[in-house]
């Protein structure tokens, strides 16, 4: 695929991901001249003309979703038989990278990342489209840490077929709801229980379920009871409400969950307010407060250059009262009665008068106005106290210091420190010399002294426990080693240095030794066809290999009791102990009664067998980003290769669809190991 281009338009750079369902590529979009990302189902899932159909129609219905926190899809095609989607090229990583990476993540950094997965869901939803696969795997964060949601498109084109041989579900089933195990009904509160495991992992570091096989698996999903995160990692850091969240995702009753994602949402905000942000505690800080002075109804006589106060308009006069009181209706009464005593001045003297008088009350109002605003400020004002340095002063020391200057002393927090004795400040809110007004807080950390950290025991853990534990301890990983052990299983811990107990420092290393199981010899597969049976057997045991199943199958060519085919072929390398099955002969097949001869031209053409398809499903090691997957079918004449592909193992497993007739054998290697012998009946 790579240097073809679809649709006249999308050319293909590299490959960039893949799992059992489809192939991405990273592509360059020649008109917009920008990178996309390609996703083409694989060629095994184009025969389904149903699947075809479906995902079809609900590419089109994701195609209509545009959110922050979903990866937009661009465009949708055809191509001959390659059918594509074309999305949003997002720089970053998966969560399930992302938790693998971190080991598991705080609270606060789950309830950012949920809330955003959350919003994306509401989106969804609002839009009549349910998720039906969320899961770490199809939630992306990137280089900013922003989650996305992709996946939206196929995910329910998926769903709409049978468990049995649809990949996206048999490959979900760590995250699917107990509805979608049961092929019951499934709706928004379906995504809100997926949701919940998808916030268990992220805080616990594992998945609430799991088995050896996908159908354990399910049946868990489906009977078990929900374990809380407290209860599976010890000493974890969460709070009562988050984790009554959790569990309300995870009931197994769909009634009994949350009703949709904005209830979800809702609830946690109540904990960490809107986007993950903690709430603060509320203060009210006044440093210049606004006041309300009465309105003066006045404007501005153009004739002489002065003020004129309408003293008979009723707020005017409403508003004199409230500000001067009594005395300004005493000066209107003198007013009046002295014009009514005067009446015989001239007009000339009137105007005279007049101004006088209003220069006076303004006068009079300029003077009160300042005397308030000097009296008002003195009432006001709060003298500023500068800080003092309280790091390293005892914590009743530095309470009587800080009370003692008008300010308030409150402990935010207690922590283990290196640098300071138990009980002393070890951080302080405010800066040493900067002024503050009085009863405003001064916040502090108090240190709880050295902690006192000791080497937790490793030996008998899992590796991929390892990091968690040394985490939790405030500790790392040092230099891992691994050797082959014929006692401790595969993927224990078998020493560790420094042992158990050991006081250290915190982020010290700790080194340890991983089993890798017994060591692996291989031999050569001896040629057993022409032998009888009894000499193939000491052939085997002889080349520290086992005895498998034999079976019977008449011949026309070999005498009974000789060997006719063998599990193995000779000269192959095998590994010792493994078991080699064998078919014999049981002589010549019984004469059947002849029929009679049909005439001719009336002949009936021999049936062949009808031709079946089997979905063959993988599940993949968890060590390892990728690996090199062949399926070999084993013939009389030798092998012949029906797959062989690299696989990225996030997918967790995956399905191939092998197509045959009767019965055949088929061997699964990984990384050129043998991982498994297959019989299948078509």
């Amino acid at each position: 695929m790579i240097g073809k281009v679809l649709g006249n338009r999308y050319e293909i750079i590299e490959k960039i991901g893949g799992g059992g369902m489809s192939i991405v590529y990273k592509a360059k979009c020649r008109v917009l001249n920008r990178y996309v990302a390609i996703k083409i189902l694989r060629d095994e899932l184009t025969g389904d003309p149903e699947f075809v159909e479906k995902f079809k129609q609900e590419s089109l219905s994701a195609a209509s979703l545009t959110h922050p926190n979903i990866v937009n899809i661009y465009d949708t095609g055809i191509e001959g038989d390659i059918y594509y989607i074309v999305m949003e090229y997002v720089k970053g990583e998966t969560l399930k990278k992302y938790i693998n990476r971190k080991g598991r993540l705080s609270e606060q950094e789950t309830l950012r990342i949920s809330r955003q997965v959350a919003e994306a869901l509401k989106h969804a939803h609002s839009n009549n489209i349910v998720h039906r696969d969320i899961k770490p795997h199809n939630i992306l964060i990137t280089e900013e840490g922003i989650a996305k949601v992709t996946d939206f498109g196929i995910a329910r084109a998926a769903t709409s077929s049978t468990i049995n041989n649809t990949s996206n579900v048999i490959g979900s089933v760590h995250y699917f709801s107990p509805e979608q195990a049961r092929g019951g009904y499934v709706d928004e509160k379906s995504d809100i229980y997926s949701l919940g495991i998808v916030m268990y992992e992220m805080v616990t570091g594992v998945v609430p379920f799991d088995a050896d096989n996908h159908i354990s698996v399910a049946m868990k999903q489906i009977q078990e009871k929900p374990v809380p995160p407290s209860k599976k990692v010890k000493n974890l850091q969460i709070s009562k409400e988050f984790e009554d969240i959790i569990m309300k995702c995870r009931e197994k009753h769909q009634s009994f969950r949350f009703q949709n994602v904005e209830e979800l949402i809702k609830k946690i905000d109540s904990i960490y307010g809107v986007n993950g942000i903690e709430k603060a505690e509320e203060k009210e800080i006044i440093d210049s407060p606004t006041i309300v002075i009465p309105a003066i109804n006045a404007d501005l006589n153009d004739d002489n250059n002065v003020i004129n106060i309408d003293l008979t308009d009723e707020k005017s006069d409403n508003a004199f009262k409230n500000f001067f009181g009594e005395r300004t209706e005493e000066k209107a009464a003198m007013k009046k009665k002295k014009s009514n005593e005067k009446n015989k001045i001239s007009d000339e003297e009137k105007k005279k008068n007049r101004k006088i008088t209003i220069t006076a009350i303004l006068s009079a109002l300029a003077v009160a106005l300042i005397g308030g605003i000097i009296a008002f400020r003195a009432i006001i004002y709060v003298p500023e106290v500068p800080v003092p340095n309280l790091l390293g002063r005892d914590e009743k020391e530095a309470q009587k210091i800080v009370e003692d200057l008008g300010l308030v002393f409150k402990v935010k927090e207690r922590d283990y420190s290196d640098k300071y004795d138990e009980g002393e400040v070890m951080e302080q809110s405010v800066d040493e010399g900067k002024k503050l007004k009085e009863n405003y807080p001064v916040e502090v950390v108090i240190s709880k002294g050295d902690k006192e950290i000791t080497v937790p025991n490793l030996i008998g853990k899992y590796a991929i426990e390892a990091g968690i534990i040394l985490k939790e301890a405030s500790l790392t990983s040092g230099d891992v080693k691994e050797e082959n052990s014929d006692t401790i299983p595969s993927g224990q811990i078998m020493d560790q240095y420094p042992t158990a107990g050991t006081r250290a420092e915190e982020d010290d290393a700790v080194n340890y030794v991983v089993s890798l199981g017994p060591k692996v010899v291989y031999v050569k597969m001896p040629q057993l066809i022409g032998l009888d049976l009894e000499t193939a057997k000491a052939s085997i045991i002889k080349n520290g290999l086992t005895v498998g199943e034999v079976n019977e199958e008449p011949s026309d060519d070999v005498a009974k009791g000789m060997v006719l085919r063998q599990s193995v072929a000779s000269g192959q390398e095998v590994e010792q102990g493994t078991s080699i099955w064998m078919t014999v002969s049981s002589g010549k097949p019984a004469e059947e009664p002849s029929e009679e001869k049909p005439e001719e031209g009336n002949e009936k053409p021999e049936e062949e067998p009808a031709a079946g398809s089997y979905p063959l499903t993988i599940k993949l090691p968890t060590d390892k980003d990728k690996v090199a997957v062949v399926v070999q079918k084993v013939t009389d004449g030798g092998r012949e290769i029906v797959y062989s592909q690299d696989v990225d193992t996030s997918e967790q497993s995956i399905i191939i669809n092998i197509k045959g007739t009767g019965t055949q054998i088929y061997e699964i290697y990984i990384d050129n190991v043998l991982y498994e012998r297959a019989e299948i009946k078509f």
